[in-house]
């Protein structure tokens, strides 16, 4: 006879305990004890959903992401000043978020050694994302809107390091320097095109 249909609510709230669990105190702070309590759960709902707390974490990464881009599955696909536009804009906004700063603080915190945790974020996660990014870029050189020297690589570790800079040392400050105009003009030095309507810093 087949047992009960797991409940998606109940693994939503587990997931989302873990994650804030995470974000504030690291791998460590994930304890099952602490994920049901804050989730209302029981430990027993999460014993059948995942055998370690990097298992649930991985799968709570998971479900931020796939609940974050709800609606821009499609990115890869849009124009690149649309692609550009969706960029500014989510990357200002993460910079202005507490929970982001303290969820990106605590992945590389991991560095290598995060396990399951690690490998969701790089594999899963972030090098499908990048490797769109690159085509896209390249699709823009062809084109003649980006200097088809540049390599697409290089140009996202540039993005990805200012935007980390100033998301794990700056804290609350990052958003005193308008985060957007901020944005706006590491694009532009990592050679994207500038584009009308961009933000100047200082202005």
């Amino acid at each position: 006879m087949a047992g009960r249909p797991r409940s998606t609510d109940v693994d939503r709230r587990l997931e989302r305990a873990a994650l804030m669990l995470f974000a504030d105190g690291g791998r460590a702070a994930v304890s099952f004890d602490q994920v049901a309590r804050r989730a209302g759960a029981s430990r027993t709902a999460i014993y059948r959903r995942w055998d370690t707390r990097e298992a649930l974490v991985a799968s709570a990464l998971r479900a931020f992401r796939a609940e974050s881009e709800t609606g821009l599955e499609d990115w890869a696909d849009r124009p690149l000043e649309e692609v550009l536009d969706l960029f500014v804009e989510r990357a200002a906004a993460a910079l202005e978020d507490q929970f982001a700063r303290d969820l990106l603080r605590q992945l590389v915190a991991l560095g290598p050694d995060g396990g399951a945790i690690t490998q969701t974020y790089l594999v899963e996660m972030f090098a499908p994302r990048r490797d769109a990014f690159s085509a896209k870029i390249r699709e823009a050189q062809d084109d003649g809107q980006i200097d088809p020297a540049l390599d697409p690589d290089l140009m996202q570790d540039l993005l990805a390091g200012a935007l980390i800079h100033r998301l794990l040392l700056w804290g609350d400050l990052a958003t005193d320097a308008a985060p957007k105009a901020y944005i706006e003009a590491v694009l532009e030095a990592a050679g994207f095109p500038r584009r009308p309507g961009h933000k100047t810093l200082g202005a």
